[in-house]
């Protein structure tokens, strides 16, 4: 008749953990946009190509800076996260009888 009732309070609920490989590449990707944000500013300062020079006269800066950081942190992830996936070690966990491997761990 009505609808059911969940046995237990929304405050009382487990979190659910986030499953390791994602923290793997939430980490990697981190790292790889910081180093693509690094590198786009060091373009910028150090004026490689002349690029502060076009920056600083351009009536409109904020749209090629903003496109050059994020295309530059957006390659820089992409490429370590895709660094980060190739280089994990290969284990092959199934038995003898080969039964499906177990679960991976989880982090919360």
């Amino acid at each position: 008749m009505g609808k059911p009732q969940d046995k237990e309070p929304k405050e009382q609920r487990k979190r659910e953990p986030m499953p390791m490989l994602l923290f793997f590449l939430a980490v990697h990707c981190g790292i790889g946009v910081a180093t693509g944000v690094a590198f786009a500013a060091l373009l910028v300062l150090f004026n490689i190509a002349g690029l502060k020079d076009l920056l600083v006269g351009s009536s409109e800066p904020v749209i090629p800076m903003f496109m050059l950081f994020t295309f530059c942190a957006l390659t820089f992830g992409s490429l370590k996260m895709g660094i980060a996936v190739m280089t994990l070690p290969y284990d092959d966990r199934r038995g003898s009888d080969g039964d499906e491997p177990p679960e991976p761990p989880y982090w919360y």
